[in-house]
């Protein structure tokens, strides 16, 4: 039987990294992720909830696929600049982003 899990954080939400200098907007959700999406799995018990967001850490945009335990909400209200944000979300009024009802080339 398998258990069913919660996500804490929401497609559009930013985050930030726990411990690196990395912030990002989500922009997937994946209970059960690939072992080649995340490399080797932490140990017994390791979480369940992975987050693919468009990341910057030092100016450098890239695609990141992190563990629900190392992230937390990011309270800036900076926006987050990589170039593949607009082709998959938009800005909302409240700082942060959601999905685009249309989505762009």
């Amino acid at each position: 039987m398998s258990k069913t899990q919660i996500a804490r954080y929401n497609i559009g939400q930013v985050i930030r990294h726990r411990l690196y200098e990395m912030r990002g907007v989500i922009f997937d959700v994946d209970a059960s992720p690939a072992a080649a999406d995340i490399g080797p799995m932490p140990g017994p018990g390791a979480p369940g909830v992975f987050y693919r967001m468009f990341a910057v850490d030092d100016q450098i945009p890239y695609v990141a696929c992190i563990a629900e335990q190392d992230l937390l909400p990011d309270q800036s209200g900076e926006p987050v600049n990589h170039p593949e944000i607009s082709g998959l979300l938009e800005v909302d009024e409240g700082g942060g982003y959601r999905r685009r009802k249309r989505l762009m080339n």
